[in-house]
């Protein structure tokens, strides 16, 4: 039986993994492209580090996000996993919570910050660099609502998912 919440998750890693990878390729296609302008025409495009820079951010926020869901991201838990149950999953508790506390904070200021860039425009295309910083609050209320599931998983004694040890970042 598939757990209540499944099909919102499911669908917000799709969503991510959509914008994280899409921009990756993006901006490997636009720095090579750029790259092969200079070397064949001595001439390259003048709004390229700008887009290149925006998809920068959407990738990186983004792939954070991803790789979260499976708890991927490079611990160094030797520490905690050799500590006794109790005393770990009060570290696992505190953890969570931390993370989901400073997500929460990074939805407000980072929405704060993203509208406060509205009326700032890029030098070549003119885009408001809202663009460049609405990845910081979008990636922060997904990376919040995985710290929270994990932080009831680990209430409830449930075991959260894993990546392996050789897929970490």
């Amino acid at each position: 039986m598939k757990r209540k919440g499944a099909k919102l998750e499911n669908a917000v890693n799709w969503v991510a993994s959509v914008i994280g990878g899409v921009s990756l390729v993006g901006m490997v296609v636009l720095i090579s492209l750029n790259v092969i302008s200079r070397f064949l025409f001595a001439t390259s495009f003048n709004w390229a580090e700008e887009v290149t820079y925006m998809l920068f951010n959407w990738a990186v926020f983004f792939g954070v996000v991803v790789v979260y869901r499976y708890q991927g991201l490079t611990a160094i838990d030797v520490l905690v996993n050799a500590l006794p149950e109790k005393a770990r999953r009060v570290v696992l508790l505190l953890n969570y919570a931390l993370i989901t506390a400073i997500c929460v904070a990074l939805v407000v200021w980072g929405w704060q910050f993203a509208m406060s860039a509205w009326t700032r425009k890029s030098p070549s295309l003119h885009i408001p660099y809202f663009f460049f910083d609405i990845p910081i609050p979008l990636a922060a209320v997904c990376l919040a609502g995985y710290s929270l599931k994990f932080l009831v998983q680990t209430i409830r004694g449930q075991e959260t998912e894993v990546a392996a040890l050789e897929e970490r970042s």
